[in-house]
């Protein structure tokens, strides 16, 4: 990346921060600072930090769980960006479909749709359904968000959503509340420690940061 006033920024970001963040940051950043040029990549720790630490990006949007680095990690300059609540995915003619919020313990015996268990939500999940006091019966191995909703549809399975990548416009599919404290997933973004100086880095956690306050208001 080249320092000053222009630049040009490699962003790693997980999926849905790519779909539920990026977009609008990097609109608002055209209009405003269209001398800075950004690519964007997909990854997850610990890819993503390894790839942080050689130079390869300049910004990191992850989530916290096992597979980031810890917060005292003084490698790299943190950013909080939004707290992000998980709903339940279910068929439409599913038994619990009617409720407004959704005890998982009931899940217990449904099958899952779940990511692989070093992706972000697929950790999460598996975390959560722990913390109700089962382990998920993982019938399909899906981290495609789209593809998850498609097979929640047809009634293969039941599923978590985080709300980042909401809405999905499925006729057969609901999204639920858990009953209880929401499941959620911290979401932050992190350069290298000293870089956080840099006025083309400072303009783009900008923007970030703003998409994010915008969609908690959503």
């Amino acid at each position: 990346m080249d320092q000053g006033h222009r630049g040009a920024v490699t962003i790693g970001a997980f999926s849905s921060a790519i779909s539920g963040l990026l977009p609008a940051a990097l609109a608002a950043l055209a209009e405003t600072r269209p001398d800075i040029e950004v690519a964007v990549v997909e990854s997850q720790p610990p890819d993503l930090f390894t790839r942080l630490d050689a130079g390869e990006l300049d910004v990191a949007v992850a989530v916290d769980f096992a597979e980031a680095p810890a917060f005292t990690d003084r490698r790299y300059t943190r950013t909080d960006l939004l707290t992000d609540i998980l709903d339940v995915a279910l068929p439409a003619t599913h038994r619990l479909a009617r409720l407004d919020r959704v005890p998982l313990r009931k899940l217990a015996a449904d099958p899952w749709i779940v990511g692989d268990a070093h992706s972000c939500c697929g950790a999460v999940t598996r975390s959560v359904c722990a913390a109700g006091g089962f382990t998920p019966e993982i019938r399909h191995a899906v981290n495609d968000w789209q593809s998850l909703a498609a097979l929640v549809e047809a009634g293969a399975g039941v599923a978590l959503v985080p709300r980042l990548v909401q809405p999905l416009h499925r006729p057969g599919l609901v999204l639920r509340a858990p009953e209880g404290e929401p499941p959620t997933r911290h979401v932050f973004a992190a350069v290298r420690a000293g870089a956080e100086g840099d006025p083309v880095l400072t303009a783009i956690l900008e923007r970030v940061r703003t998409a994010a306050a915008r969609t908690l208001e959503r």
